[in-house]
């Protein structure tokens, strides 16, 4: 079964036969629900169409952005440190290309989550490292 991925928010639900029929977080006052309604996507889909571009804010931390545009233009970033490397939020977009260039700068160690928008696919990243821990701070 697909787990689907809103695609106004950016945020993935447990897979299920069919969509959701709403997102929590677009239904949230703070956010809002497209004019033409909820739509959804699923990753293989999304990474049929989109790709991961990173960029070196500064030597060790590097950003990792989403193109085209997707979501709320969510972007994640890795911080290399001796002691390890850390993802700093999430993007919905994780792809064979993104865990290799990741894998190439010494893997990664651990993930945190600063707030919900970048919940969106904390598991398949979790998942892609070797099952690294996630915290969410919010």
């Amino acid at each position: 079964m697909p787990a689907f991925i809103c695609t106004t928010c950016g945020t993935q639900y447990a897979p299920t036969e069919k969509p959701p029929p709403a997102c929590r977080i677009c239904e949230d006052e703070r956010q809002y629900v497209a004019t033409a309604g909820q739509s959804w996507i699923t990753l293989d889909m999304l990474a049929r169409r989109n790709m991961n571009a990173i960029r070196e804010l500064e030597p060790n931390l590097i950003s990792i952005t989403t193109f085209p545009h997707f979501g709320i233009g969510q972007r994640a970033q890795l911080l290399r440190t001796p002691h390890g490397n850390i993802l700093w939020d999430c993007i919905a977009l994780i792809d064979r290309a993104t865990v290799e260039m990741i894998n190439a700068m010494g893997g990664l160690d651990g993930i945190a989550i600063s707030h919900p928008h970048y919940y969106t696919t904390m598991i398949e990243w979790s998942e892609a490292f070797g099952g690294v821990p996630i915290h969410l701070h919010h």
